[in-house]
């Protein structure tokens, strides 16, 4: 049972909203057809005693709850009633997604099924208010997604750059696993990434920074929405980008094999702290020196000295390197963690200088990894 109460044109998102009502009965069946279609959703809060445990009781209670957020990429027949469309959505479960509202429709879910009784004997229906977008585009869905982001659970920030960027997740990347903050898996090998973390390296080229974006306000954060918002955008060569830097640390996971942080370091190259990567996957698919990376393959491209980032491919081949090169890493970021302010831009200055000396073809250390991490431990002591 569902009835009709607004229908309204967002101009923003070029979608018609429809705002009704719909029984809990009714709601809880149809979500538990499309709860799990939106892959950016957060995970289910399930720590005891958290706020949700309050609003199941509230709705026990028969307290009006705030509105569920739907969305609908169903492409529907102009000139069809609201009645209609409204219809035809709610039939489509493929298409439909919860923008907004996610905890709160689990909780319907639990309190309905655990509690039919209760509701089927009441003498009027308990209502859940919804509205939904219909046929919405991706970055609409993506864009109103951060805007209603303002509830009792925010998403990390990690998340919500997820969603900004995750037109690129789809590309085309040789051997590369993807994990994403809602996966809740961690990085095992050299072939796993966070998605968060390639996209602080590719935030890094774009902008030829290394240090992070400011992340304080999320108004910040939405209005990077229009970067990826049109959709005619092309890929700005995410993809490329992933690989250039995967065939890099390659290389040097090849040339290490097996390496671990070895027990017998001599005193001078021991590190006070725990080391930054016991493992070669544990130094290179990190965000620290995927920024660094980011920041300068822009700047070697800028000036010249590489055309672009089919240029690494070619020139990670010809590195050289010595025994020791990942205990020099370990004692020189190390080092920098001693003197710098913040540690972890103290890290990305290192990647950074580490990298840009490296390829840069014109430079004293061009290719030569034990040459280029010493002139990067050299410039980064003097900037943090």
């Amino acid at each position: 049972m569902k009835f009709i109460t607004y229908v309204l044109l967002d101009k923003k998102v070029n979608s018609q909203n429809i705002q009704f009502v719909m029984d809990i009965g009714s709601y809880a069946e149809l979500a538990g057809n499309i709860i799990n279609n939106n892959p950016y959703q957060r995970n289910r809060v399930s720590k005891s005693g958290s706020i949700y445990n309050l609003l199941k009781e509230d709705i026990l209670k028969e307290c009006i709850i705030p509105p569920i957020v739907l969305a609908s990429t169903s492409k529907l027949m102009p000139g069809s009633s609201p009645d209609d469309l409204l219809e035809e959505v709610l039939a489509d479960y493929a298409n439909l997604k919860i923008l907004d509202g996610l905890q709160r429709t689990l909780s319907i879910i639990d309190v309905y099924n655990n509690n039919r009784a209760h509701f089927d004997g009441l003498t009027e229906k308990y209502f859940i208010r919804i509205e939904a977008y219909l046929s919405i585009s991706d970055s609409g869905i993506l864009y109103r997604m951060l805007t209603l982001n303002t509830g009792q659970t925010p998403m990390t920030l990690r998340h919500q750059l997820e969603i900004l960027f995750s037109k690129y997740a789809d590309g085309e990347f040789d051997g590369v696993k993807i994990l994403r903050e809602v996966d809740d898996s961690s990085v095992r090998s050299i072939n796993d990434y966070r998605f968060s973390d390639l996209i602080d390296g590719y935030t890094s080229f774009l902008e030829k920074n290394e240090l992070p974006i400011d992340r304080v306000d999320i108004l910040q954060t939405v209005r990077t929405i229009k970067f990826i918002s049109d959709e005619g955008f092309e890929k700005m060569e995410f993809s490329d980008f992933v690989n250039s830097y995967r065939a890099l640390s390659l290389a040097f996971d090849v040339r290490f094999s097996g390496w671990s942080y070895p027990d017998d370091v001599d005193e001078d190259m021991r590190t006070a702290a725990n080391p930054f990567g016991r493992e070669v996957y544990k130094i290179f698919n990190k965000s620290q020196p995927l920024s660094g990376f980011g920041a300068a393959i822009a700047e070697l491209i800028s000036s010249g000295t590489i055309k672009g980032l089919d240029d690494i491919k070619s020139l990670v081949p010809n590195l050289e390197f010595e025994e020791n090169d990942l205990i020099r890493i370990n004692k020189f970021l190390d080092d920098i963690r001693g003197e710098a302010k913040k540690i972890g831009n103290g890290q990305r200055i290192f990647f950074k200088l580490f990298f840009k000396y490296l390829l840069d073809h014109d430079g004293s250390s061009f290719l030569k990894v034990s040459d280029s991490l010493e002139r990067a431990k050299n410039r980064a002591m003097a900037e943090v």
